[in-house]
């Protein structure tokens, strides 16, 4: 025990000597790590759910059965990170202004499709989120173009829906008055 104490004095009194040297490396080592926390861009995500309605009065007349509701809920969720919606968002949205090539468009369109993330956490409930962190951009202007990227696909969502509900509607009014 006692030559486990001295080694820790021993240890104790050549940084002491060596304060100087000691003290110098910390600020170093401190400045290096400011330095490259400064250079890592802030990343800002926003979110948004949708709620699905699944049941309709005239859907088990018509002939639509739930599993088929449910296969609708995952082809609008997989058609919402088509590359075609993709290419819509980008050309709607901040992430456009520099796309000059088709090619550019396809590396936007790629890197958009690694920033949003659509889940569908119940049956009738979908979770938007798109994350945005472009270093050219500001941090105001980062969360911005988060929020542009959610609502635009909000805005998609809503139009891929009413088209499908006004199929849906002309086939039940041709139901209702074969019947």
């Amino acid at each position: 025990m006692n030559s486990l104490y001295d080694e820790i004095l021993t240890a104790l009194h050549s940084v002491w000597r060596r304060k100087f040297l000691a003290l110098g490396i910390a600020w170093l080592v401190c400045l290096l790590g400011w330095l490259v926390l400064a250079l890592v861009p802030n990343s800002y995500e926003s979110n948004a759910r949708i709620f699905v309605q699944l049941d309709d009065a005239l859907a088990d007349q018509v002939g639509i059965r739930p599993d088929d509701r449910r296969k609708d809920i995952e082809r609008i969720r997989q058609t919402l990170t088509s590359a075609v919606n993709l290419e819509k968002v980008v050309r709607s949205t901040r992430l456009g202004e520099e796309v000059q090539s088709p090619k550019q468009m396809e590396a936007m369109v790629l890197k958009l499709a690694k920033d949003i993330k659509i889940v569908s956490t119940q049956d009738n409930l979908f979770e938007i989120t798109a994350t945005s962190g472009v270093g050219a951009l500001s941090d105001a202007e980062n969360a911005k173009l988060a929020q542009d990227i959610v609502q635009k696909m909000i805005d998609i969502f809503r139009e891929e829906n009413l088209s499908g509900n006004r199929g849906e509607m002309t086939e039940t009014l041709e139901f209702v008055n074969q019947q």
